[in-house]
């Protein structure tokens, strides 16, 4: 699940909609996750700024969806060519079996998590991770 306001993954923090009562689903809307009490007040002051103004509008509040970073989709890129290679480029995707589309789904969505998660120890000020998922560590 994603930031809300900023795209990062979330880590905790929601919003309840106190319109509905406390066994309705609507209450916990899941679209609404924040990674920050910063990314959160920052949704609550349009909350708010959207209640007082124009009520009707609360529903229109959905996730900000923003760009792949540079980065994020070389690195995407680079694994879908590999995984597209190791199936063999003559073949044309629709022809693709099903262990093989997810074998350059799952390269792919990996790439972009692990580029997300370098990305992330670098704002933190965290070292770099040797490529320990690829080793053949037995535990």
């Amino acid at each position: 699940m994603r930031c809300w306001a900023c795209g990062q993954p979330a880590r905790g923090f929601g919003h309840l909609d106190l319109r509905h009562p406390p066994a309705d689903p609507r209450r916990y809307p899941h679209r609404w996750a924040f990674c920050s009490r910063r990314c959160q007040d920052a949704f609550h002051q349009l909350y708010d700024t959207r209640r007082r103004h124009e009520p009707a509008a609360l529903e229109e509040l959905v996730p900000v969806t923003l760009p792949l970073s540079p980065d994020a989709q070389r690195a995407c890129l680079l694994a879908l060519g590999n995984a597209a290679d190791a199936v063999g480029f003559a073949v044309p995707l629709a022809q693709y079996s099903q262990r093989q589309a997810l074998h350059v789904i799952d390269a792919v969505i990996h790439a972009y998590e692990r580029q997300q998660h370098q990305q992330s120890r670098a704002l933190r000020g965290l070292p770099p991770l040797d490529d320990f998922e690829d080793s053949e560590i037995p535990f």
